[in-house]
């Protein structure tokens, strides 16, 4: 069964603005005004809409003034503003919306109509109406005899049945198809008098029981929304329906017409006012929001204006939602546009409204933008609920000449303050690395040096032996001889000619051989006596790693590079403050080429093509002057005026900004100290770790940010084959490059495939 056809209503007038005499023929070219009614004629009770649409405005688009004649009434008004981008061109339209009722039957004439866009005045002409006489209710036959009820009907519902003023609600039209029709039905959908009402949505057909009998069923949904408590009254929806040739049995159904018209019954809906208690500042706003407030950059200089807009997410009345009243102490505030993303029509889903404001700075430093009060009503909760968005900080930089400004001469003082010195060297810190480990070992060193010696019991047991056998005799002399002699045994040496020798002069009463054995024992315990350890070796090893460690040290420092290129980029400096931009960027350009990587040369090249409103080309020199060191104060300054310029966006960030100087005095600081604790194992341990990292990971970063394969945007083009449109100096990652095309990745999930001469590739000089 397919869907049924919508009668088409008759087309609203619509009228090209016409500007005022003295207008310039560029300006009436450059923005297009145009005023219509989204029908020409309805019934009484009905409503209609005036639509006037600004294309490209040139300034800003003031309310349209206007009067309705007796019999007319404004329900309600709305602004939207779409952005687009069609064929390489962008286009701005702002759509100003009034719901118009009509009270009675007549003739009318609506306008003229005057709007101010850009301080040019446009007025139209006179836009016809014509509203008719309610029709009568009941259903009728053209041709058939039986009961129009047993064959179709329509039925109005409203979900919900009894709302507040201002929430959500989904009109439901359905026909009930209880016969087989041999054509669509043709409905006239009904008048919302006391609503604000959308388009109406897609017909969908489906399948019901309507007691025991399968019916078919098409249903249509209009989202609208109740403007004033009270009772309202919605009119009746009419059909035309035709039944099949075997469904209705007349005679003369060949030669009379025999479609049926069918009426819906009106809808009579109690609509309840708002609780009192709403919040200052409350909008009418009903529904269950969620509120988002944000800038578009969060660096900007103080003669340069940003946008902050105010996300409201969610399910309600997001057409009639009034921008908040918004001021901010540190900030001029200009005037607000409204971007809709509203749910498809005849649904319920959720949707977007968004509040842009333009917004100067009244002064530079570290400003805080607070966010706008936003209030609304919850039907589910029956409560106000006001939200107060967190501030958002903006640094912003003075225009004047000072630290972040230019000179008098217009060259920027940031660069001034930070000459260029190409062919400068960078710290290394895997030597500085290298000299902490070599401290770690002169630590170590020294505490061998130091070590307790191990043979000092057994050089003092040996010395109290040859004092005993030397000088003592008797019985004395027998039992140190007996003591030594058991020593011997236990180092493993064979004592039985000695304890034979012993035993013979003891025993045999041969004093003589007592001298003997004094002479063996004195010759064995001297021979056995270990020698002191050796320790000038490790006092000597731990002085030279000390002075090797202070040497790598040293050469791992930053050094600076020749005389020469740092005076020619200086006379390159001249030559910009002399207003000689092409001059001073052509040295800077051969200067580079010649020893590339200096932080501040990248600066200077990037702030002249900002000089040429090159974004692209600042964009490159920002990130390769961004390779190596961090944190160079020149080209962090350019690098927030690039970003100021709408370039960098995309671009991957440092995880740990330290230049490569504080890398080397980190790492070889933690190995000194992880040798001078060596005996608190646990933190030593620790800060050895610490050291390797310290001391690996600048050349691990600069070389992954070398090896980054990113391109930078030239001009602004859509990203196929999406809708995504791709603006100058942003950054994207090279997914594939062959064949002179280039496959980019744009975020985390949007892919696609662009000329080469599209990007700037930053890896290449």
């Amino acid at each position: 069964m397919s869907a049924p056809g919508r009668r088409s209503p008759a087309r609203g007038l619509a009228l090209a603005l016409a500007l005022l005499a003295g207008a310039a023929a560029s300006a009436r070219a450059a923005t297009e005004v145009e005023a219509r009614l989204s029908a020409g004629s309805i019934e009484a009770g009905g409503t209609v809409s005036l639509l006037v649409t600004v294309t490209d405005p040139r300034g800003k688009v003031a309310d349209p003034q206007f009067t309705l004649p007796a019999g007319l009434e404004l329900l309600g008004s709305s602004r939207a503003q779409d952005f687009s981008w069609v064929n390489g061109r962008s286009t701005n339209v702002v759509t100003l919306r009034f719901e118009i009722g009509a009270v009675r039957a007549g003739r009318y004439s609506v306008g003229p109509i005057r709007i101010q866009v850009g301080g040019q005045l446009y007025r139209s002409g006179e836009l016809a109406l014509r509203v008719s006489e309610p029709r009568p209710a009941g259903g009728r036959f053209t041709g058939s005899r039986r009961d129009a009820r047993a064959v179709a009907a329509l039925v109005l519902s409203l979900d919900p049945p009894n709302p507040v003023v201002g929430q959500a609600c989904l009109l439901r039209m359905r026909l009930v198809q209880r016969v087989n029709l041999t054509e669509d039905a043709q409905t006239a959908t009904p008048a919302t008098p006391g609503f604000w009402s959308e388009s109406w949505g897609e017909a969908v057909s489906y399948r019901a029981r309507e007691a025991n009998t399968e019916v078919g069923v098409v249903e249509r949904a209009l989202r609208l929304y109740p403007l004033a408590p009270g009772p309202a009254l919605i009119s009746p929806a009419h059909a035309l329906v035709t039944p099949a040739s075997g469904g209705l049995l007349d005679p003369l159904s060949g030669f009379v017409d025999s479609r049926i018209e069918i009426r819906s019954d009106s809808l009579r809906v109690a609509v309840r006012p708002l609780p009192a208690g709403a919040p200052a500042g409350f909008g009418g706003g009903v529904g269950e929001f969620e509120v988002a407030w944000r800038t578009d950059r969060s660096h900007t200089t103080q003669d340069q204006a940003i946008t902050a807009s105010l996300d409201v997410r969610g399910v309600g009345n997001l057409p009639l939602l009034r921008a908040p009243d918004y001021r901010a102490a540190d900030f001029e505030v200009f005037a607000t546009s409204v971007e809709d993303s509203l749910p498809t029509p005849g649904t319920l889903g959720p949707g977007r409204r968004s509040f842009v404001w333009t917004l100067l700075p009244r002064r530079a430093g570290r400003l805080r933008l607070p966010g706008p009060a936003m209030s609304w009503f919850e039907p589910r909760g029956s409560r106000y609920v006001r939200h107060v968005p967190a501030a958002l900080a903006v640094e912003v930089l003075s225009a004047q000449a000072g630290p972040a400004g230019e000179g008098a001469d217009g060259f920027p003082n940031a660069l001034a303050a930070r000459p260029s010195r190409p062919g400068t060297r960078a710290a290394f810190p895997p030597l500085a690395l290298a000299g902490g480990l070599l401290v770690w070992a002169a630590f170590e060193f020294r505490r061998r040096g130091k070590a307790p010696d191990p043979g000092a019991g057994d050089r003092a047991r040996l010395r109290e032996w040859l004092r005993s056998i030397g000088l003592v005799h008797g019985p004395d002399f027998w039992r140190a001889a007996d003591d030594a002699a058991e020593w011997f045994e236990r180092r493993g040496e064979s004592v039985a000619r000695l304890r034979e020798s012993i035993a013979e002069a003891r025993f045999a009463g041969r004093t003589g051989r007592e001298e003997e054995v004094r002479r063996q024992l004195v010759e064995r315990l001297g021979a056995a006596m270990p020698a002191p350890p050796s320790r000038w070796p490790w006092q000597a090893a731990a002085a030279a790693c000390v002075v090797l460690a202070f040497a790598l040290f040293v050469l791992a420092l930053p050094a600076p590079g020749p005389r020469a290129p740092a005076e020619r980029a200086a006379a390159a400096d001249r030559l910009a403050r002399s207003d000689d931009l092409a001059g001073a960027e052509a040295e800077w350009a051969r200067l580079w080429d010649e020893s590339a990587g200096d932080p501040a040369l990248a600066a200077r090249l990037a702030w002249g093509a900002l000089q040429r409103d090159d974004v692209a080309a600042a964009t490159v020199w920002a990130l390769r002057g961004d390779t190596r060191e961090a944190r160079d104060g020149a080209l962090a300054a350019i690098a927030r005026r690039v970003r100021d310029a709408g370039g960098l966006v995309g671009a991957p960030g440092r995880a740990l900004p330290l230049r490569s100087w504080e890398w080397a005095m980190l790492a070889f600081l933690a190995a000194a100290v992880a040798g001078a604790i060596r005996e608190r194992r646990f933190l030593s341990r620790a800060l050895i770790a610490l050291a390797v990292v310290a001391g690996l990971w600048w050349p691990a970063e600069s070389a992954w940010r070398a090896g980054q394969r990113l391109a930078v945007v030239r001009t602004s083009q859509p990203l196929p084959p999406g809708d995504i449109t791709l603006e100058p100096g942003q950054v994207v990652r090279v997914r594939a490059r062959a064949g002179g095309q280039v496959t980019v990745r744009a975020a985390s999930d949007l892919e696609g495939t662009l000329p080469e001469r599209a990007f700037w590739f930053p890896g290449s000089r």
